[in-house]
């Protein structure tokens, strides 16, 4: 798992960019969850003898959200076009 500190702290620090940050992570799991290919991450795990099937936010995500942060790209752009992105540029 990758480090999600600087995520964390920016959206228990709520304000505009924790508020836009946690806009941004639900934005993208809506826009990706029904996609095949290059979507959540799919898991499967069992419990009490049945398989569940499940997805994730995918981890390689996290270090761009983390880097979008620390170059102001919060500050400059709207939710929608950073999650534009993210989706444009996603190679898993």
């Amino acid at each position: 798992m990758p480090d999600t500190g600087l995520i964390v702290s920016t959206i228990a620090a709520g304000g505009d960019v924790g508020l836009k940050l946690a806009d941004v992570i639900a934005a993208l799991i809506c826009k990706v969850a029904d996609r095949e290919i290059d979507g959540l991450d799919k898991y499967q795990v069992v419990s009490f003898g049945r398989t569940v099937n499940g997805a994730r936010f995918p981890d390689r995500w996290w270090p761009r959200l983390a880097r979008a942060l620390e170059t102001g790209a919060f500050d400059r752009m709207s939710a929608e076009a950073i999650v534009d992105v993210m989706v444009e540029h996603d190679r898993p």
